[in-house]
């Protein structure tokens, strides 16, 4: 697991999107650099029971991260999380992954 994802950030206005986009929705701009985003904190949580086609699910936490610059990425829980807990976020073969930050 390696720590951070991934970001698109407009060269234009800042704003940075989680997945990449072509066009940047609030600028027009079409010019990226690469960024990444550390952590984040849970703004709403949620139980995946089923997954259309697949054999021995087990049920996955994911919530909804908003970023420091307000950016929202969806991401994958290691354990059920409260709102509000700040998250250190990580990139998991391609997937965003949270966990609570420890310490300070």
């Amino acid at each position: 697991m390696k720590p951070g994802i991934p970001l698109s950030r407009c060269t234009a206005c800042n704003a940075g999107f989680y997945p990449s986009r072509l066009i940047c929705p609030r600028c027009g701009n079409a010019t990226w650099r690469d960024d990444e985003v550390h952590e984040g904190v849970v703004e709403q949580s949620t139980i995946v029971h089923h997954a259309a086609g697949q054999k021995d699910w087990k049920p996955r936490h994911i919530a909804s991260i908003r970023t420091a610059d307000g950016q929202m990425i969806v991401a994958g829980l290691e354990e059920p999380l409260p709102d509000s807990t700040r998250v250190a976020l990580f990139d998991r073969d391609g997937s965003p992954i949270a966990r609570k930050m420890t310490g300070g």
